[in-house]
């Protein structure tokens, strides 16, 4: 919530981070998104600023690998810290895509719980274990590979980063559409403090979170916190097994920090987090048209057992039971940082585990007699020797090890550097065996006389490793008053993958006391290994045309590795693989203060071309089977607005809107030998948020303070009649009583409300399934609750 101090100093100059340190929690300002703290220019007033008016204050990121003020960052960028996060209730990656324009995020719909991360229209709709993602995700500067089990939460977050755009020169992984920096608290050794939140709300939700600092003398302290969560979804299933969108988390972690004098410091986290959810369920809209292809048979029996509907559902029923997915994340970090005369050394080390055995149904609300899940099934049931096929949840289990060396100083006193040596390797493997059930349906070749029953099972194993040089040096030059600024980057990386694939599927005729086949048997292994490596570079051009304003314009490349694509049922066409993707862009930058830092205006112009751009094509015929091509050139362009106003004492309000002009080359259909055209399927040309905080200037013990933000995102793929998804509106609030002294410590209260109007929007949608060329997976229904927070 919004905290009008009264008592806090500017303690920042511009740019500059004072020895004592950043500003008390309550003063660091969120940059134009959500509540800011505002301080007033005059110290010691027990009014709202009489003696001079309330300024915003600065934003520090480390979105150039060191801290630095965010209006001097030559970066579009959104910034959220501790109390934003509480105040707009965000926990975890999902929770954010309601207050930054051009960055979305939606499930993937095998696993709810993998997220897939676009910015700026770039991600990829197809997460794979084989395939690296556009947008980089980093816990204290450890890359996280997977998008699987990004929807768990962290226990102790502090701040979030959005950057958007290629982060190609400075950051562990190359990637092309941007990066998520998410941050942690760290112990303090100066005082001991302990934190407690409680919350309910409706749709059966709890919330639970414990934070303890204890110091361990003058040189050491830990950190403990601990998170639980549960919510339940929003369809009832009124079939067996689970309810969909049910889901249960629990975070936990210990920080330890050793700082035997100010130029060594040495911190040590553990965090471990657990997931349990119930996957919601793709509502059929359109039934699927045949199209002359052996899928014709299972597209015309589909219809007869499977409800359709435009209109959201408020249940649907499960055939078999309904199993849940659970994810388990573990990691260790070890950070070490040296501050030596003239260059700062840190050396980032990181651990992590990742373990997740996810369930599929994809036809939840059809009769019995039509199926596409992994459940039980018995084919022959009726005869001398029937064959009995056990459930399976698909098991992943992926490991990574990470070494970033890093040193950043000055050469001179005009001249900057960051220099930095990144090590990567990772292991993973998705196991689908055994054999075990896909799909059923009565066939109508033999009047229904018989089960059309598809069996599966296959076994994925990875192998990566990289290695990337980059560096980074700025220029300061004694003209134009010294407020010119030029750097220059690089990086040189290369990619070491390596696969292995083990496919088997049988269709088989059940008529019940008797089975034929396999009629249809793929059955094949398949190795094969790739290297890759890149170059790519920066160049960018800042000016500081007063204290208050600054431009920058940059050119920037990046690359993502190229890979292998699992969903390709031909081993020849698996092993070949696909080429690497890179990504050029231009971008031109403005950030600015007014009226004595009473006004915040910051704006970007970009224009980005891809080259080699890595595109999945549905193989005729099939429903799940894909090949990646490399499609040739893409063009991304658009505009970032963020205004940020103080316009009087205990009203702040802040307005984003982003444009995206997205546009890709036809190209010639592989299978066709006809042009076809492609959308990029999360590029809405208008997106915006509106954030109002007005603090309440009554005589209440504490503050009590009001947010309203309300999030817009314009329609998507509109030319695309099963995947278009339609524009949406949300309205969230939260009402906050804070801070309120007690004998010992601080309570605060809050009431808190999201999508507010209860809107169905569609979050996903989906247009190769066998029984609908339409399927779409439904956003977050209204959800409300109240807070409790105890602070010592």
């Amino acid at each position: 919530m919004l905290n009008i101090s009264k008592s806090f100093t500017i303690c920042r100059d511009k740019g500059q981070i004072t020895p004592g340190g950043l500003c008390p929690a309550a003063a660091v300002a969120l940059l134009l998104q959500g509540p800011l703290a505002v301080v007033p220019a005059h110290a010691g007033s027990d009014t709202y600023g009489v003696d001079a008016p309330a300024q915003l204050e600065e934003v520090v990121v480390v979105a150039q690998r060191r801290e630095e003020s965010a209006q001097l960052t030559p970066v579009s960028i959104n910034s959220f810290d501790s109390e934003a996060l509480d105040t707009l209730g965000i926990a975890n990656i999902g929770d954010i895509r309601a207050q930054v324009p051009n960055f979305l995020v939606d499930r993937f719909p095998a696993s709810n719980q993998t997220l897939r991360l676009f910015i700026r229209g770039i991600g990829i709709a197809d997460v794979q274990i084989t395939q690296d993602p556009a947008v980089g995700v980093y816990l204290d500067g450890i890359y996280l590979a997977r998008s699987t089990g990004l929807a768990a939460d962290v226990a102790d977050l502090k701040r979030i980063e959005v950057l958007r755009g290629p982060q190609g020169t400075l950051y562990g992984r190359n990637t092309t559409g941007g990066a998520l920096n998410l941050v942690t608290a760290r112990p303090d050794n100066s005082a001991l403090a302990f934190t407690q939140d409680l919350g309910a709300g409706n749709r059966d939700r709890l919330h639970a979170r414990t934070t303890l600092n204890l110091p361990l003398g003058e040189v050491s302290a830990v950190k403990l916190a601990a998170l639980f969560q549960q919510l339940d979804g929003f369809i009832d299933n009124g079939g067996p097994g689970g309810d969909f969108g049910d889901r249960e988390a629990e975070a936990y972690r210990l920080d330890w920090r050793w700082q035997p004098d100010q130029r060594f410091t040495l911190d040590y986290a553990w965090d471990r987090s657990r997931l349990e959810s119930f996957n919601y369920t793709p509502q059929a809209v359109i039934p699927r048209e045949p199209g002359g292809t052996p899928a014709d048979e299972a597209i015309l029996s589909s219809r007869r057992f499977v409800p359709y509907g435009e209109d959201r559902f408020s249940r649907l029923d499960t055939s078999v039971a309904l199993l849940p997915n659970d994810t388990d994340i573990e990691g260790h970090a070890l950070i070490l940082e040296w501050m030596l005369p003239g260059v700062t050394l840190k050396s980032i080390s990181g651990w992590r585990e990742l373990s997740e055995l996810s369930y599929v149904d994809f036809a939840s609300g059809a009769s019995g007699e039509y199926r596409v899940d992994f459940q039980q099934i018995a084919i022959g049931a009726d005869s001398d020797t029937p064959q009995d096929f056990k459930a399976v949840r698909t098991h992943l289990e992926q490991d990574q090890f990470s070494q970033e060396l890093q040193a950043f100083g000055t050469l001179s006193r005009r001249l900057d550097y960051v220099a930095g040596l990144y090590y990567f390797r990772e292991t993973a493997r998705e196991d689908w065996f055994p054999l075990h059930h896909i799909s059923s349906f009565p066939a109508l070749a033999t009047g229904d006389q018989a089960y059309a029953v598809t069996m599966r099972g296959e076994d994925n194993g990875i192998e990566n490793e990289a290695v990337a040089l980059y560096g980074q040096l700025t220029w300061n030059p004694d003209v134009a008053g010294s407020r010119l600024y030029f750097s220059l980057g690089w990086r040189h990386s290369e990619d070491e993958r390596s696969v292995n694939r083990v496919f088997k599927q049988d269709t088989y005729l059940d008529f019940g006391n008797i089975v034929l086949g396999p009629l249809d048997r793929t059955d094949y292994g398949a190795e094969a290994s790739r290297n890759f490596d890149d170059d790519s570079f920066s160049f960018i051009v800042e000016y500081d045309w007063t204290d208050d304003f600054h431009v920058y314009g940059k050119y920037v490349e990046a690359y993502k590795s190229g890979g292998f694509n699992i969903r390709d049922p031909d081993p020849v066409y698996f092993s070949r693989g696909f080429d690497a993707e890179k990504n050029h862009t231009a971008e031109l930058g403005f950030k600015g203060e007014l009226l004595q830092r009473r006004v915040r205006v910051n704006s970007a112009l970009f224009y980005s071309d891809f080259t080699d751009l890595q595109l999945n094509i549905l193989l005729p015929g099939g429903i799940s089977d894909t090949r990646v091509f490399n499609s040739g050139s893409a063009t991304l362009s658009g505009f970032e607005l963020e205004l940020l106003a103080f316009p009087w004492v205990g009203l702040l309000a802040g307005m984003n809107y982003a444009y995206l002009d997205s546009d890709m080359d036809s190209i010639v259909d592989p299978f066709t030998g006809l042009p076809r055209s492609f959308e990029f399927t999360n590029a809405p040309r208008h997106s915006a948020t509106v954030n109002v905080d007005y603090t309440f200037p009554t005589g209440f013990p504490g503050d009590l303070a009001l947010n309203v933000n309300y999030n817009y995102v314009a329609e998507r793929e509109p030319g695309n009649q099963n995947l278009y998804r339609d524009d949406y509106q949300l309205l969230n609030g939260r009402l906050a009583l804070s801070d309120i002294p007690l004998p010992a410590g601080l309570l605060s209260i809050s009431a808190w409300v999201k999508n507010a109007l209860d809107e169905d929007y569609v979050d996903f949608a989906v247009d190769n399934l066998p029984h609908a060329s339409r399927a779409v997976l439904w956003g977050e229904t209204r959800t409300w609750g109240l807070d409790l927070r105890y602070a010592y």
